[in-house]
């Protein structure tokens, strides 16, 4: 069992985990269905996910015309299309600031002289980080196998915002970033 992971306890009106219970795992993601406690006393399972990595980051690259850059991914999850920021999985033994870059590098091709951290937010356990990427130059684009990316493309505050209201951007913290973006909140 994780040391850090908190169990919980029912008399607090949490969700008690009794037993950790992974059912399936890979290099992205475990899963488990933990034998928990419930707040009334009653026993069950519960599903729970929690990402194999030390920390997330999300990139939001504003390049010198203070253009934003989206990549058109595929997602797999959702089997479509989609207009979103940069985002991966941190790396043991670099930091935020060096996956930033390398994140940057991989999906559009640049890399970023001055990288500002925005938000973090807890998710399933993983604590991803927002950031503002500028004074981009060139790095050479390295794709990884798993992605499915077509195209990279700049917009403008006003294109961001009419983006904002189609359904080719789905990502909700794409759309927070633009929220951010279109407010005059990354300049």
């Amino acid at each position: 069992m994780k040391s850090d992971l908190y169990l919980g306890d029912h008399r607090k009106g949490e969700i008690e985990i009794e037993k950790e219970n992974p059912v399936f795992s890979n290099r992205f993601m475990t899963l488990y269905d933990d034998f928990v406690i419930f707040p009334n006393g009653q026993k069950g399972t519960y599903i729970r996910e929690s990402w194999n990595a030390p920390y997330g980051v999300m990139v939001v690259p504003i390049n010198e015309d203070g253009k934003l850059m989206l990549v058109r991914n595929f997602r797999h999850h959702t089997r479509r299309w989609g207009w979103e920021i940069v985002k991966g999985f941190g790396v043991e033994g670099l930091s935020p600031i060096e996956c930033v870059n390398k994140e940057l590098e991989e999906e559009i091709g640049l890399i970023a002289e001055d990288i500002q951290i925005i938000k973090e937010f807890p998710d399933n356990g993983l604590i991803t980080s927002l950031f503002v990427a500028k004074s981009l130059k060139d790095g050479v684009e390295c794709r990884e196998y798993g992605e499915a990316i077509s195209d990279v493309k700049s917009f403008t505050k006003k294109e961001c915002l009419e983006l904002m209201s189609h359904d080719d951007c789905h990502d909700i913290l794409t759309l927070f970033s633009l929220s951010l973006f279109v407010s005059g909140q990354l300049d």
